[in-house]
């Protein structure tokens, strides 16, 4: 059976319509996401740890959970790791791609899960939902959602 050009066309212009109403609906699902990341090591240091959101907002830190980051770095690793670490989700919820850019924040992955993981590809490693749990569980002011169109292998 040969395939209709006009379908084809038509399915076409349904998906750039979708992924564009999409990209809309993300954008403002992401308003809450930091402005700009900070240091640990400069967190410890402030009476009110936070960073502030593209949306006016302020994202608060528990010290707790600074002391416990704090714990497992030393004190140049402290100086590297950004917080929030973000936490890249898609369409499918079963799985997720924490975003690495320094090899901190995998030993901070590996430390809290007590596994050794590897980088998917440089600066990106999956994580599945009974360690997506684990993981926020442990640092849930630390780590935050950022919901992408991409697909997860992209």
């Amino acid at each position: 059976m040969c395939p209709d050009p006009a379908r084809e066309v038509t399915d076409s212009a349904y998906d750039r319509l979708l992924h564009g109403w999409l990209t809309g609906e993300l954008r403002l699902v992401n308003t809450g996401l930091p402005r700009q990341r900070r240091r640990l090591s400069e967190l410890l240091e402030q009476e009110h740890p936070s960073v502030g959101c593209t949306d006016g907002s302020v994202q608060p830190f528990k010290r707790m959970e600074l002391r416990l980051l704090a714990e497992m770095l030393d004190e140049d690793e402290r100086e590297a790791l950004l917080l929030p670490i973000l936490i890249e989700m898609t369409g499918d919820e079963t799985e997720a791609v924490v975003l690495c850019p320094s090899s901190v924040e995998m030993k901070v992955l590996s430390s809290i899960l007590g596994m050794r993981l590897r980088y998917e590809r440089p600066g990106r490693v999956r994580l599945y939902r009974p360690q997506l749990s684990l993981l926020r569980s442990k640092l849930r002011t630390t780590t935050q959602y950022a919901f992408s169109t991409r697909m997860i292998d992209e």
